[in-house]
């Protein structure tokens, strides 16, 4: 027992270092200017294709009271008008096809930051041969990202819609306790549909080839830390009106406080599955069209900041700080990314 608890400890002090290392603060502030823009074409796509199966009215409702319970009655409101001023194609045309076009890339430009991002934190870099062809690839996983988050809702709907009325059934028959194991059972499936969205956030949309085994211990971390920490953030931002502050837009900064802690709780999954595939899993390689970066500062003394420096200087102040220059032989070693 004391063994595994070492092992726990070691792990996640090597995952709080490495968090702190990749500078996820910066991350989640670019992420969450991102999500500004991104969201109301997003949800557009979304209610429009989960929309088909349960009408637009019922996911938009759904889509509110989830946002409600997230960041509060405000930044709800805010996320409604933005959707209502948005969604207003009058008829088919040249400007109608160039407003879809649009409505294309703000949406996908959020998973795009993601996954530079996460390309960071895992320590790859995408060098497609035609870049273009990797531009558009990107943006049309984007897309499917988006078609995904439509798909998991439709089945959130769709679950909870069944254990309803499986509720209404057996209350009439049995005690009230069964209300208490549906309310788990509801839940339990919450939480099952949003680890696999954030597996296939890891899976996906990294340039970097990884196992599922590695993915889904990385996205049941990120699920519990969401679960436990989202109480905690709404709770933050209901009890002290951060918006208040800023007037008219308000609203916008809670949404944009709203995404960056959550996108801390990502980043942190994501530092997480590196670390824990790096210790007790299996490797993680660069896709086909990209490479593993090694990051390395160098101190050079006091020499011209604009000038690039030699590699004699660079091997000289290698040795004054007690290190062996790094070969390419050496720099290619390693067991993982």
């Amino acid at each position: 027992m004391r063994n595994r608890l070492a092992k726990v400890w070691s792990l996640l002090k090597e995952v709080s270092f490495e968090f702190v290392e990749n500078n996820s603060f910066q991350k989640g502030a670019a992420l969450a200017y991102y999500t500004i823009f991104s969201l109301p074409p997003m949800l557009i796509i979304i209610i429009s294709a989960a929309g088909y199966f349960f009408g637009k009215q019922a996911i938009s409702g759904e889509i509110y009271y989830q946002i409600k319970e997230l960041i509060g009655t405000e930044g709800a409101y805010a996320v409604q008008k933005m959707v209502e001023s948005a969604n207003e194609f009058s008829s088919f045309s040249f400007a109608t096809i160039v407003g879809l076009l649009a409505l294309f890339v703000a949406a996908t430009g959020v998973f795009i930051s993601l996954q530079y991002s996460l390309n960071e934190i895992w320590y790859v870099k995408p060098v497609p041969k035609r870049g273009y062809v990797k531009l558009l690839v990107d943006r049309f996983l984007s897309f499917g990202m988006i078609l995904a988050i439509a798909i998991i809702l439709l089945l959130s709907l769709l679950a909870n819609t069944v254990l309803v009325a499986i509720g209404d059934f057996l209350t009439a028959r049995f005690s009230g306790w069964v209300i208490y194991v549906l309310h788990f059972a509801n839940l339990l499936s919450a939480f099952l549909l949003m680890s696999f969205l954030f597996a296939c956030i890891y899976k996906f949309l990294p340039d970097a080839k990884i196992r599922w085994r590695d993915v889904w211990v990385g996205s049941f971390v990120t699920s519990l830390l969401f679960v436990l920490c989202r109480g905690l953030i709404g709770f933050y931002l209901g009890k002290n009106d951060v918006g208040s502050v800023y007037g008219a837009a308000g609203s916008i900064v809670v949404i944009l406080t709203w995404v960056f802690f959550t996108s801390q709780i990502i980043f942190f999954g994501a530092v997480f599955t590196f670390v824990y595939s790096k210790k007790y899993g299996y490797n993680i390689y660069p896709s086909d069209y990209a490479v593993r970066v090694i990051r390395q500062e160098v101190e050079v003394g006091n020499t011209a900041v604009n000038v690039e420096p030699t590699t004699e200087q660079l091997s000289l102040h290698e040795l004054q700080a007690g290190q062996e220059p790094a070969s390419e032989e050496d720099a290619a070693k390693g067991a993982n990314i």
